[in-house]
């Protein structure tokens, strides 16, 4: 029974040692936007929800396109997310951005992107929207990490996940941003939702994971031959 203890406690300490180096997961504040318009920033003017999404250029946080612009797509999940109308200005505004504090390691991310544009109502053009994903360690320089371009009509109101990893040398503020490659004023509407950063547990937690199960595949092995 003691080397049964011995083993689960081995366990348990390489399961929280791996739980401890992932950061505690998210780093994103309000990545999911379940807390409104708060934890980032924007370069587009916000629009309470549900007011009225025209201009372009305007951005708002709610569960419905359709309650804030008659020609997009209806969302009735009632789960909040970014909702922004494409700008039409040269150069163009951020879409979304945060700051967060990191320490030098390697990252997942994700987020969730969708075209909003347009339901059967709208005969206008419908033109596409390019959504990109990267980050910056000095607040100037951005390193691109995932790209996306919408196809109206065929993706309204569906989300594409994108996702991947990148490694950070060093510790420090890492900033984190959105942003949109297109100025059309027709179509060019999208939404964004599950923004997430986290980091990628250590080897050193792995390698203690393994550790307590083969501490316990050994007590097992002992306790059938104390038995047998």
């Amino acid at each position: 029974m003691k080397f049964v203890a011995f083993a689960a406690a081995a366990l348990a300490g390489g399961l929280l040692f791996a739980s401890a180096a992932s950061a505690s997961g998210n780093l994103v504040v309000n990545g999911d936007f379940t807390a409104g318009n708060s934890g980032f920033t924007s370069g587009y003017t916000f629009q309470a929800y549900p007011g009225d999404m025209h201009p372009e250029g305007l951005y708002t946080v709610g569960p419905n396109p359709n309650a804030v612009h008659s020609s997009w797509v209806t969302m009735d999940d009632g789960n909040n997310r970014l909702i922004v109308n494409g700008s039409t200005e040269s150069p163009l505004p951020f879409v979304w951005r945060e700051d967060v504090a990191a320490g030098a390691g390697a990252y997942n991310y994700s987020l969730d992107v969708a075209d909003i544009c347009c339901n059967d109502s709208y005969g206008g053009p419908n033109l596409p929207s390019l959504l990109s994903f990267s980050f910056s360690t000095d607040g100037f320089t951005f390193i691109p990490l995932a790209a996306y371009t919408t196809t109206p009509p065929t993706d309204a109101g569906v989300f594409t996940t994108l996702s991947g990893s990148f490694l950070l040398p060093t510790s420090g503020t890492l900033r984190l941003q959105i942003d949109s490659g297109t100025n059309f004023p027709g179509g060019n509407d999208f939404a964004i939702d599950n923004i997430s950063v986290s980091a990628v547990p250590e080897p050193a937690g792995w390698a203690m994971m393994i550790l307590g199960f083969g501490g316990l595949g050994a007590s097992l092995r002992r306790r059938r031959a104390v038995f047998a």
